[in-house]
């Protein structure tokens, strides 16, 4: 590239090897971008096995130095048997009754819907006065004519389900090998970093990993504490109120969206709530002002006191990080959003 004046008028000349370095520099981010878009799932369950080596890792740094042999293989192999033991058990307790509670719930719409053009109740008579009997027919006559053509849902859900197998066995995997091999990577990683900056680096990732791991460990005890409460609120309400639910199950659904911080609450609430009003309203009508009076408790307290210490954010920025996550990676990503905010942090408040 070349510039000259020429009677006041600057003349700028590029040459053609400018040119095709240029198109090349495009042609190159286009190509890398495409690339990148098409290993984004890959590259997601990299980065999920990642974070969960690095929560996992002081459970198997503690059983590795408790048993004779100091084997990391053996220590993972059982951190990973009690891991797999309480998801299998979670599984089992909480997957067939929800899905029988459901397909029961699906199959009797249509007589419910029919029953309650004849109750003698405020839903009952709101139909009969405003004559809504024959859109409840219609609603109902609908819904089982849907029920016989659910083939490919069921066929495009079967598909679904065995590509999420497949990726969860593959971070299982890669988790393994991290927890295994992480220490030998950490150290030949510090060998190539200079010895005038490798203790301050040392210092900030030792920040980031008690952020990651203090997180996970409160998360978990949270999700706990809120799914034995509520399961203790259903068996109670549901035996003075005489209705059938499966406490159990619907606390599990608590502890699963518990885990995502703020908002996870609140969508298992809802979620448990819904599968109230399938056996009972006034279960439903119970366990909202339940749900209610727990948030204000646990935002107090319970919360606060646990989290406190593990990543320093204030409430504001715990939830924007929290909606970003779900908004970009679903209930995984509302999950991490907080530890690598945290982690952030730390890197900005040793840049400034």
């Amino acid at each position: 590239m070349l510039g000259r004046k020429k009677n006041n008028v600057t003349e700028l000349t590029i040459s053609n090897r400018t040119i095709v370095r240029i198109i090349a520099f495009l042609l190159g981010t286009v190509l890398l971008l495409r690339v990148l878009e098409n290993m984004r799932h890959p590259l997601t369950l990299v980065f999920v096995s990642f974070f969960l080596s690095l929560a996992l890792n002081p459970i198997v740094t503690k059983l590795s130095g408790m048993l004779k042999s100091k084997s990391r293989v053996r220590a993972t192999a059982i951190a990973y048997a009690a891991v797999t033991a309480v998801i299998v058990a979670f599984i089992i307790l909480i997957v067939p009754p929800l899905i029988n509670q459901t397909t029961e719930f699906i199959r009797e719409v249509p007589k419910t819907l029919s029953n309650i053009e004849n109750q003698d109740s405020g839903l009952g008579r709101f139909v009969r006065r405003y004559e809504l009997e024959k859109q409840l027919n219609d609603f109902a006559t609908d819904w089982s004519r849907n029920l016989g053509s659910v083939k490919g849902p069921v066929v495009t859900t079967a598909n679904r389900i065995f590509s999420n197998v497949i990726s969860i066995v593959t971070v299982f995997v890669l988790t393994f090998m991290m927890l295994v091999e992480g220490p030998r990577w950490i150290k030949s990683f510090w060998k190539h970093v200079p010895k005038d900056r490798r203790n301050h680096d040392q210092e900030i990732a030792e920040k980031m990993y008690r952020v990651v791991t203090s997180y996970v460990n409160g998360q978990v005890l949270v999700a706990a504490i809120g799914a034995v409460f509520a399961m203790i609120a259903l068996v109670i309400a549901s035996t003075i109120i005489g209705v059938t639910v499966n406490a159990v199950a619907l606390a599990g659904i608590i502890f699963l969206f518990a885990l995502i911080p703020t908002v996870g609450t609140i969508l298992g609430a809802s979620i448990v709530v819904l599968f109230s009003l399938f056996a009972s309203s006034t279960l439903a009508l119970v366990m909202v002002v339940y749900f209610i009076v727990y948030q204000q408790i646990e935002n107090a307290t319970v919360q606060p006191m646990i989290q406190s210490r593990g990543n320093e954010l204030t409430p504001m920025l715990v939830f924007i990080a929290a909606v970003l996550g779900i908004g970009l990676g679903g209930v995984l990503g509302g999950f991490m959003a907080i530890p690598i905010a945290g982690c952030a942090k730390v890197l900005f408040d040793d840049w400034v």
